[in-house]
């Protein structure tokens, strides 16, 4: 066995380390033209996941700006990119389908050849609005501005669009106050001479009533135009008082023998297919000025009036102490109230409408036969005197409109309570 022994061979000499002489085989082998393609692979993996990252971070940050913004192709104005308000705007990504465009999404003329002017390679920046597809039109302000590459050509548009609904609402607030200024300084200029014509209307009644028997027939019709006239310089106090140019004067007064009157106006004013119905509690009197509920129940009545023609119809007034009717109304008074009820069956009115008709310049009527002041001011009055209105309605079932208002404190509590309701109908 001795010439027989074994010998490590010098040729192939057994690795120590075998891994660590792979790992030199490894390195030496890639260090060729194929190990600095890896590597520039791997750098460029990297440059990706951190422009990824990157391009996140401004997509989350974008999607914290109100306004909308996207990214549009130059040449066919379809959508590259749009955050998530324009998303909310015109429709989730979903929606979108691939090469949508822009101005597919709703109908703009001026942003349309803002876009055109912008492939030529000049800014837009101004207000108007669009009709989304929803039928919801939008006020804003915006910009398009041209995206040049390298070469200097136009591939790209951004789109800025800002939502200016609550600045347009009170923009238009400011220009109803402004209106309503200008209109109370030309009432007041009016008044003092509507004063002087209603005051010789007056003295021209004294003195033919002086001049005439007192059982004339012509006695009753001078009755009527003093009666009239007085309630005219009313008027004109009201016009005084719209110009802020006086103080109210508040008194007690019977607002049961004021509904009377007011009735009896409306029988003899409204058309002759109107009935005019009452039902009203004795004795109801409240802290105000007549002149004024006067005026906001004379504008109930010839509103229902108008809303019945040409058919005509019913006009209901009741009045009634509060207590039997706490619940009818959304937030009762502690104190004691009565309830006026004024109702008509005309056309009456749908949602869109009943959020408008206390809105200054409001109307639905045609050019020429309303003003949009009546229900208004018929609100104002209301509310000066420390009640409050409602109104229920719907297409073709009349209008409603409750008035809660406070009874004088020094009445005692019977009245009213325990009388009888006087009932008035005519029917002409």
């Amino acid at each position: 066995m001795g010439n027989h022994r074994m010998f490590p061979s010098s040729r192939h000499p057994r690795p120590l380390n075998p891994y660590m002489t792979f790992r030199q085989w490894k390195l030496t082998s890639l260090g060729d033209s194929k190990y600095r393609e890896t590597s520039a692979v791997l750098r460029a993996v990297a440059e990706m996941k951190r422009l990824e990252e990157t391009s996140k971070r401004l997509c989350s940050a974008l999607d914290q700006v109100v306004e909308v913004i996207a990214i549009l192709d130059a040449g066919n104005g379809t959508l590259i990119y749009a955050h998530s308000p324009f998303s909310q705007l015109f429709g989730s990504p979903g929606q979108r389908v691939p090469g949508q465009r822009f101005m597919d999404l709703f109908e703009c003329r001026p942003l349309a050849a803002a876009l055109e002017q912008a492939r030529l390679g000049q800014a837009w920046t101004g207000r108007s609005s669009l009709k989304t597809r929803a039928g919801r039109s939008i006020p804003f302000e915006g910009a398009v501005s041209p995206v040049r590459n390298g070469e200097g050509i136009i591939e790209s548009l951004v789109v800025r669009l800002r939502d200016i609904t609550l600045e347009a609402e009170k923009d238009r607030h400011l220009r109803q106050i402004q209106k309503m200024n200008a209109l109370g300084a030309l009432a007041g200029g009016m008044a003092h001479d509507f004063n002087n014509l209603i005051g010789a209307i007056l003295s021209a009644a004294e003195l033919i009533e002086m001049q005439i028997e007192p059982d004339s027939p012509i006695q009753k019709r001078l009755e009527v135009i003093q009666r009239v006239g007085g309630r005219a310089r009313d008027l004109s106090k009201q016009i005084l008082n719209f110009s802020r140019r006086s103080d109210d004067r508040w008194t007690p007064f019977d607002l049961t023998e004021l509904l009377t009157e007011v009735m009896t106006f409306l029988q003899t004013t409204l058309p002759r297919n109107v009935e005019v119905r009452g039902d009203l509690a004795k004795g109801i009197r409240i802290l105000g000025d007549p002149s004024q509920v006067h005026q906001a129940i004379m504008n109930l009545g010839i509103n229902g009036s108008q809303a019945m023609q040409p058919g005509g119809g019913v006009l209901s007034i009741r009045l009634q102490p509060m207590e039997a009717h706490q619940k009818m109304l959304d937030h009762p008074d502690p104190e004691p109230c009565v309830l006026l009820t004024i109702e008509d069956t005309g056309c009456g009115m749908g949602p869109e409408t009943l959020e408008r008709i206390f809105e200054p310049f409001f109307t639905t009527k045609e050019a020429g036969h309303g003003t949009g002041l009546g229900l208004s001011v018929v609100n104002d009055i209301i509310q000066g005197h420390g009640g409050n209105l409602q109104v229920a309605s719907e297409p073709g079932k009349g209008s409603s409109f409750k008035i809660c208002l406070p009874i004088h404190q020094d009445l005692p509590a019977r009245l009213g309570l325990s009388a009888a309701p006087l009932n008035i109908s005519s029917n002409f």
